[in-house]
């Protein structure tokens, strides 16, 4: 049979075949649909300690440790502020340590408060220990706190604060941003610290700017015995 001839039989085959096999492409699984794109959402907002017995809130950021009460270290008392009087009454509310915080080098928010009126009197008065010259007003949420920085160092340890101070509802309210640990150069080898302090008083400054008291001025804190935290 001549070339030309055979392939018009075989292309009319093929037709035929095609028709007999089903060619209607409207019975063939459709493609895989491409998946969507995802709708940006808004981040979720940090869950929030709040506490009715003193008034106040303020954001609990992921990774954080948040505690109850004040952990004891070479320098850094447990006391409700920082260089507290041996005298001194006050209570802890709460602490956030920084994520990363350990042995050589520990990053923590302490919030105290007192009604003791001796305390209320002096509150805003910066420790013994205050850095000369950083003593300064700073606003947080439309409340003006009494802000300066204390150190203090020995064997090798050290520590260091920027202190927030006011009076607000009858009570003295103490903030305390601190780092505090030990010189790395006495392990052999050196040890690494997990963060620089400028870091971590930076990411302890960002969640300050949460806190806010949760009734007016004029309005009094609850009793501790009788409202929860």
């Amino acid at each position: 049979m001549h070339a030309g001839v055979r392939g018009s039989c075989l292309l009319a085959l093929s037709v035929v075949l095609a028709a007999c096999s089903g060619g209607n492409t409207a019975d063939a699984p459709s493609p895989a649909s491409a998946p969507q794109a995802e709708t940006n959402s808004a981040p979720e907002a940090s869950p929030a300690f709040v506490s009715q017995a003193w008034g106040f809130r303020i954001d609990v950021p992921s990774g954080w440790t948040l505690r109850r009460d004040f952990q004891s270290g070479y320098l850094a008392s447990g006391a409700w502020k920082a260089f507290a009087a041996p005298d001194s009454q006050g209570e802890p509310v709460l602490s956030l340590t920084v994520p990363g915080s350990n042995h050589i080098t520990d990053a923590e928010i302490r919030i105290g408060a007192s009604r003791d009126p001796v305390e209320v009197q002096r509150c805003t008065a910066p420790s013994s220990a205050v850095v000369a010259g950083s003593v300064a007003t700073q606003r947080v949420n439309g409340i003006p706190f009494t802000t300066f920085e204390a150190a203090d160092a020995a064997m090798s340890h050290h520590l260091n604060v920027h202190a927030l101070r006011v009076v607000h509802g009858g009570a003295c309210y103490a903030i305390d941003l601190m780092v505090y640990g030990v010189n790395p150069q006495v392990y052999d080898p050196p040890a690494t610290p997990p963060f620089a302090d400028a870091h971590a008083f930076g990411a302890m400054r960002a969640v300050i700017q949460t806190f806010r008291f949760e009734r007016s001025e004029g309005q009094p804190a609850a009793k501790a015995s009788t409202a929860a935290r």
